[in-house]
């Protein structure tokens, strides 16, 4: 990546995820929803957690080890995997088809923002045991991105949606747009500067990024639970993991020529994989509707 491509791309990068972050507590459900936060379901947010801190990290780490790899694949999805954060809740609210979804993909956002400040630190140390890597983090580098560009914006865009309503309501669906052609744009700039180094991944390589983040979805959408809008956010949470932390991890590893393209084939493979993944369910609830609506035609009425 040249110099003045790299600025643009960290520029918009240090720009969007944060103006994201902001939008997403902006355009946050009203609070007045007849709903238990997550947090007052134990056994629900358990197998949130579940999924996305401990069983897709084993998945990824099984992954790199069972199959043969190019150098610096397995250090970058391992980074992906353990680069937990802020997801996408107005993905998550798309396929929920809800506002309570959407409370839900907040409160799960909170909660793993939160626990990666621990989180990340620890199982960063915890892969460089087991790979016998010569790699340091502190809490502060994780803390810095994670406060800086997630939770600080995201708790002050609440903040105004509480207090400022009609400014929440006009400013959000702009800021929303803002953002997919902000998002369009960085994934333009991603690839066109680095399509050199995203081709150096390799078929086998790009195989194991889209198998990891397949394998994601499934374990997200198996431990979802039973109600499909829980089962979609669960999903998307495990599957898409914190772009800005997995490249501030990539760029301190020794090897980062060949493990940043990695992180980024990876996000792309994420997209990819949860937008197929949102189009499937929403085809299968639009069918269960209109199969509903049917059988519920075809009942004869009594008067």
């Amino acid at each position: 990546m040249s110099g003045v491509v790299q600025d643009v791309f960290q520029a918009l990068l240090a720009v969007l995820i944060p103006l994201a972050s902001f939008t997403t507590g902006l355009r946050a459900p009203p609070s007045g929803i007849v709903q238990e936060r997550l947090w007052r379901r134990p056994g629900q947010l358990a197998r949130a957690l579940l999924a996305i801190l401990v069983l897709v990290p084993l998945w990824i780490v099984f992954l790199v080890k069972a199959v043969p790899l190019a150098p610096g694949v397995p250090a970058g999805l391992l980074i992906a995997a353990i680069a937990v954060g802020i997801g996408p809740v107005g993905g998550m609210q798309r396929m929920g088809g809800g506002t309570a979804a959407a409370r839900d993909a907040l409160d799960l956002n909170l909660v793993v923002l939160v626990l990666s400040l621990a989180f990340v630190p620890l199982a960063f140390a915890a892969l460089v045991a087991m790979f016998h890597a010569d790699l340091h983090l502190g809490v502060w580098p994780v803390a810095k991105v994670v406060l800086g560009r997630a939770l600080v914006p995201l708790l002050v865009g609440l903040a105004l949606a509480r207090w400022q309503p009609r400014f929440a309501a006009s400013a959000g669906p702009w800021l929303s747009k803002i953002i997919t052609v902000g998002v369009l744009a960085l994934v333009v700039v991603a690839l066109l500067a680095t399509w050199r180094q995203l081709a150096g991944v390799g078929a086998g390589g790009w195989a194991a990024c889209l198998a990891a983040a397949v394998g994601a979805v499934i374990i997200g959408h198996a431990l979802g639970g039973p109600d499909p809008a829980t089962r979609a956010v669960v999903a998307a949470a495990s599957t898409m993991r914190f772009a800005a932390l997995a490249l501030a991890l990539a760029s301190v590893h020794p090897n980062a020529k060949r493990v940043v393209p990695v992180v980024i084939a990876y996000v792309l493979c994420a997209l990819v994989s949860i937008t197929a993944y949102g189009a499937l369910t929403a085809r299968q609830v639009r069918s269960g509707t209109g199969a509903r609506r049917r059988t519920l035609q075809a009942v004869p009425r009594t008067t």
